[in-house]
């Protein structure tokens, strides 16, 4: 059997028939959520009323304010036109505003209705189901066809009155009431339901109202001395009182109390049990709990004493001597920068911040405004400092730290917290500083629990603190996506939607990181990114900013690394759209920021992709000398290395905010076919290149580390002469050595075979000559020496040919005749 609910959102073939014929610009997939913001209401008008209806004035939004705005407008040209009187009711379009079950079909039908002058033969019921306490349910509906208090909520919800309460305090005051209603609407039909069960020979019980049967059946009034009627004693009638909210919020205040009552009660009876001692140093921890009941600190009481613990007595007196408190008074002496350095005063906040943050996560959950103090004097310091600077880190860390203890004692709790006292605070840092987003949101996710429900919810209050900057919001996004832990399928969903929402804008920024966003999504569906590809094309030819054609090469990469693997549906169009993505961006003439963001996302494609190998390679040696060893070689003192040691980074942070990784390219790419390509673009050269010869040696070096002895031979003995030549170059000479190092160290080549061959000795013959302070002759000399020390004869053997070879007065005045004394 269908659900009533799902039934009453289906539109009518011939409703459908009509919406297609129109040729709207979005296809109806979800018809309570589609026509919930009237723009599709709106391009239905302007088919039949184009002068009245302007498109340009209508917003595509998902926010309330977008919503109402754009039905406001409709409201006008419905009250204009005649025709169109029976579609002004509000509480219809509040209905088709909030998705409620079947609002948006009535209203539709309506429309065909008055647009068309047609009718239709109504199939199914356009009304929700009817709630359990609506007045003149029909009793005979068994108890379990009656909506359950989760359904009663969830209809309720989307009503005008609470899905437009911004008060959270009054949405939950809301929810107990409609729950408690229901429950005594619950209690109501079993009493009903025990009176239908009463013999047939009770006719009066069965008969009588439900306030009879709630104060029990009636009786007689008899004397007990006499059979006769007492008939001297008047019983009034019982007066029924209705229960309201105002009822319902006395009894309950009530049970608050009597339940307070009772836990100091209990409370008083662990102090007898446990004595005088409870307070005892020796015991506090295991009474803990019963001393967070006993009394409830407030967070500043405890950030002073925090103060008093961890600042040394000197600087504390004279922090005492302002005429705030202590942690304030703290705060003024780092920003005035006279009583303590930076470095130390951010040691001094992050310890005085984390010194008991499970003490104060639970005082900020007794007094949550408190909170938004706390915050409030410590934004200062992550708006005035960089986000690398060690106040902001105290700062931050603290109360990512604050976040997380919260969540731990109670996830409900902490995200009150966060819409009401940190979101509040934190937006405005979000719009004035871009470049700080990344840890702003990682403060916010620190108050939302692990889980993908949580993250939903944060995500829809950072929707509506940004409603009216919806760039920003698509911006935050970009970045909350990269610190998912998890991802299912609505929130792969709703990163989608938006992201293809920013790549229509016309900021260059926004686009650049709505396509980052790309990247993630594929990991879970391919075929979101394969769909996009042919628009992601149109951008290629279209947009001539660095990051924008950076960030178009890093997904085609992705793409075309993930495509290789994946065998959901054929893929074969869309790894040729990417291809001429890399074609057109990807080249020698490009940036040279843009080049090594193509290198280190293109390396892993080259196995799956040989087609790719020769751009690749040109690419390459494109590059300055220096910035392709930064690609090549493993230099610990690398400047752009991350503080960590972990993958380089460009010089350069993106204007969208995101950080591009360069990793080294050896251990990604297939080293046997870039060395390849590399010798036969340069065989026939008649002196070696440095850049050649950098990047051949990686790919040895490479080779050698997987242990791929077989083919680091052939590869030795295809491309023997052009090494050896690279001795004879200056630039060269010290990638060549390190490679014949690596060959014979790894045991593909015998130290003999390598240095005693007669290319090598013609060509240290030649160094001989050369001034003892020749980069080229002491490169070789140490060589020499490095393989001595584990094979002495081969190059014994060696030496002994090119001395042969030389004049002896020569010889002598060489390194090569101390060869084997150099330490």
């Amino acid at each position: 059997m269908q659900d009533p609910a799902a039934a009453s959102n289906q539109l009518n073939r011939e409703l459908l028939r009509w919406i297609q014929s129109l040729d709207l610009a979005f296809s109806i997939k979800n018809v309570k959520r589609d026509f919930a913001n009237g723009f599709l209401v709106a391009e239905i008008m302007s088919r039949y009323y184009d002068r009245d209806v302007s498109m340009h004035s209508y917003d595509n939004g998902i926010g309330v304010k977008v919503k109402k705005d754009n039905w406001e407008q409709l409201l006008k040209v419905f009250h204009r036109v005649p025709d169109l009187e029976p579609l002004t009711t509000r509480s219809e379009i509040d209905a088709v505003i909030h998705c409620q079950n079947g609002a948006a079909v009535g209203f539709i039908t309506k429309l065909y209705q008055c647009l068309t002058k047609r009718t239709i033969q109504t199939t199914v019921a356009n009304a929700p189901p009817a709630a359990a306490s609506a007045p003149g349910l029909d009793d005979s509906m068994p108890p379990y066809a009656k909506p359950t208090g989760a359904a009663l909520i969830r209809d309720k919800m989307r009503t005008a009155d609470v899905a437009e309460t911004r008060d959270e305090g009054e949405v939950q005051r809301k929810v107990r009431d409609i729950h408690a209603q229901h429950e005594e609407q619950l209690q109501l039909d079993r009493l009903l339901a025990a009176g239908d069960a009463t013999p047939e020979r009770f006719p009066a019980l069965r008969s009588a109202s439900k306030a009879t049967v709630v104060r029990g059946a009636t009786r007689p009034v008899r004397n007990d001395e006499g059979p006769a009627l007492a008939t001297q004693h008047v019983v009034k009638e019982v007066q029924i009182k209705s229960m309201n909210e105002k009822s319902l919020e006395k009894l309950r205040v009530t049970r608050e109390a009597k339940a307070s009552d009772q836990l100091q009660s209990q409370q008083q009876q662990y102090h007898q049990q446990s004595g005088g001692a409870a307070f005892d140093r020796h015991s506090t921890s295991s009474l803990a709990a019963a001393g967070e009941l006993v009394q409830r600190r407030r967070p500043g009481d405890l950030l002073n004493e925090s103060v008093a613990r961890a600042v040394p007595a000197p600087l504390l007196v004279r922090v005492e001597q302002r005429a705030k408190d202590k942690f304030e008074s703290f705060l003024d002496a780092l920003h005035d920068g006279q009583l303590v350095r930076e470095d130390e005063g951010a040691e001094l906040l992050a310890q005085i911040l984390t010194d008991d943050a499970a003490m104060l996560a639970q005082a900020c959950l007794d007094f949550p405004r408190d909170l938004g103090r706390v915050v409030g004097v410590l934004a200062p310091f992550l708006s005035e400092n960089d986000e690398d600077h060690a106040l902001f880190l105290a700062a931050h860390g603290g109360l990512v730290q604050l976040g997380a203890q919260c969540v731990q004692r109670d996830p409900t709790a902490a995200m009150l917290l966060l819409t009401d006292h940190v979101l509040p605070r934190v937006t405005p840092l979000l719009r004035s500083h871009a470049t700080k987003r990344a840890p702003l949101l990682r403060l916010v996710y620190a108050f939302a629990g692990d889980s993908v429900l949580a993250h939903v919810q944060v995500i829809k209050r950072l929707r509506d603190a940004l409603e009216s900057d919806i760039p920003l919001f698509v911006h935050a996004l970009s970045v909350l996506l990269f610190l998912e832990t998890q991802l299912d399928a609505t929130l792969v969903d709703l990163y989608h939607y938006y992201c293809c929402i920013g790549l229509e804008t016309p900021c260059e920024k926004l686009r650049a990181a709505c396509l980052s966003m790309l990247v993630p999504l594929l990991a879970h569906d391919v075929t979101l990114v394969a769909d996009l590809l042919p628009r992601l094309t149109l951008f290629s030819a279209r947009h001539a900013w660095w990051e924008v054609k950076a960030q178009l090469l890093v997904v085609a990469a992705a793409f075309l690394h993930r495509a290789a693997s994946s065998s959901s549906r054929d893929l074969t169009e869309s790894i040729e759209l990417a291809l001429t993505i890399v074609e057109r961006e990807f080249h020698p003439q490009a940036s040279l920021n843009l080049r090594r963001v193509g290198l280190a996302h293109l390396a892993k494609a080259l196995a799956q992709y040989q087609e790719l190998v020769p751009l690749f390679v040109d690419v390459l040696l494109s590059l300055p000398l220096e910035v392709q060893r930064q690609l090549l070689v493993d230099d610990d003192t690398d400047a752009d290395a991350d503080a960590d040691g972990h993958a380089r980074a460009l010089p350069v942070r993106g204007s969208s905010g995101a950080h591009y990784s360069l990793p080294l390219l050896p251990p990604q790419w297939d080293s046997l076919a870039v060395a390849k390509q590399l010798f036969y673009e340069r065989q026939h050269q008649e002196h070696a290149d440095a850049a050649s010869l950098q990047v051949l040696a990686a790919c040895v070096a490479q080779l050698a580390a997987q242990r791929a002895v077989d083919a680091l031979r052939a590869l030795f003995e295809q491309t023997r002469g052009f090494v050896v030549r690279g001795l004879l170059e200056p630039a060269a000479c010290a990638s060549t050595a390190e490679l014949l190092r690596t060959v014979v160290a790894s045991g593909a080549a015998p130290a003999a075979r390598v240095l005693t061959d007669a290319a090598v000795v013609d060509a240290l013959q030649r160094l001989v000559s050369r001034n003892v302070e020749d980069v080229r002759q002491q490169t070789a000399v140490r060589l020499l020496h490095d393989v001595h020390a584990a094979e002495p004869a081969p190059v014994r053997r060696c030496v002994e040919l090119v001395q042969a070879q030389c004049d002896a007065a020569v010889f002598r005045a060489s390194l090569f005749s101390i060869a084997f004394e150099l330490s």
